[in-house]
């Protein structure tokens, strides 16, 4: 048996894994506990271990895993908790910076909106559900058919609780306070969307800050160099900017990215283009006079996509000076075709209907 626990990177998700593991050791026997995001790493694991049962922990589960937990009728957790305080769980432990956890809960904010409509999810809220955990496990072992008694699963609770393993810590605003405006600025770009609609709210738009981009040096860097000052364009056609590397929701998307150019950088030509494991969209500009830049671009996500998406700026051709800017990239997601006029239009343009007109 494959049990998948999918949710945000915090300690709600962290303490759901731990109780669907302990579940499924006292119903199962041996059970290994996996922590993937793609069809292929779940092959690899199940082929290096030989276990018999798995717990498979997701925080980014790729397009392929949704499709295939969607057409394979399979119960699941989906663990939704306030993106903030997902951040604040992350980004507080040892080893992982602000920009780097934005990152990862962005990516798995995207990821759980398509994971907490399918319809064999169990959806957990933090919110609600981590103020009773014994409630909570209960939920669990009824959705995942576990059959176990009530006993064992208050057991398994209570030993979590011994071990330090809880659902919720107490709310605190001061590590969100102690943060300096940029870093708010960066977060509430990133995440604002989510926060909003998984509290009930509209789905709004989304903001990536040039700290979450990188710039290709010539010859490359060591390290990874984020995209906080202008690239010297100087040498070889190459990729300039590129990043952030997060997930976005499946649908048609329109991104606004924002550049400035110095003069003799305007005097260029650039590609710029949106891409997730292959080419989404690319437009070619060539800012000539203007100093400031603004490049619109549209592509569409498609639900089988695994990888996070970036946007990237090329030069065209080598460069003997000049210098490029990233101020930001703004998304927006469009809202679907209504039903009754996707229906209209299919019926009408059909080649049925052509042959009856």
């Amino acid at each position: 048996m494959i049990f998948f626990s999918i949710g945000l990177p915090g300690r709600f998700a962290e303490w759901c894994d731990a109780v669907i593991f302990r579940l499924a050791q006292r119903a199962l026997g041996p059970v290994e506990l996996i922590s993937l995001n793609t069809l292929d790493e779940l092959a690899f694991a199940m082929i290096r271990t030989g276990a018999p049962h798995f717990v498979v922990c997701s925080r980014q589960p790729g397009g392929g895993v949704q499709t295939a937990l969607a057409r394979a009728a399979r119960r699941f957790i989906a663990v939704l908790e306030d993106p903030s305080a997902a951040l604040r769980d992350l980004a507080t432990q040892p080893g992982v910076d602000l920009i780097a956890a934005t990152r990862a809960v962005a990516s798995s904010c995207a990821s759980m909106m398509s994971c907490a409509s399918m319809p064999e999810a169990l959806v957990l809220n933090g919110r609600r559900c981590g103020h009773d955990p014994v409630a909570t496990a209960r939920l669990i072992t009824h959705h995942l058919e576990l059959g176990l008694a009530d006993a064992d699963i208050q057991n398994v609770v209570s030993t979590l609780a011994g071990e330090g393993v809880v659902p919720v810590q107490a709310e605190d605003d001061a590590w969100w306070v102690g943060l300096e405006e940029p870093q708010q600025a960066l977060v509430n770009g990133a995440l604002g969307a989510y926060i909003d609609y998984f509290a009930g709210g509209d789905f709004g738009n989304i903001t990536w800050e040039r700290h979450l981009f990188f710039i290709f040096e010539d010859p490359p860097a060591r390290d990874s160099v984020p995209a906080t000052r202008p690239v010297d364009i100087t040498g070889r056609m190459r990729c300039l900017l590129y990043g952030p590397f997060i997930n976005l929701p499946p649908g048609s998307w329109s991104a606004r990215v924002v550049l400035g150019f110095s003069s003799d950088a305007a005097a260029m030509t650039y590609i710029v283009e949106a891409f997730a494991g292959s080419q989404l969209n690319h437009v070619r500009i060539q800012p000539a006079t203007e100093r400031i830049f603004e490049v619109d671009l549209h592509f569409s996500i498609d639900a089988s996509v695994d990888d996070p998406v970036q946007i990237r700026i090329y030069s065209e051709r080598a460069a003997f000076d000049g210098r490029l800017a990233l101020g930001y990239v703004a998304l927006t997601r469009h809202a679907k075709v209504r039903t009754d006029a996707h229906l209209y239009l299919t019926t009408m343009l059909g080649d049925k209907h052509e042959e009856a007109v």
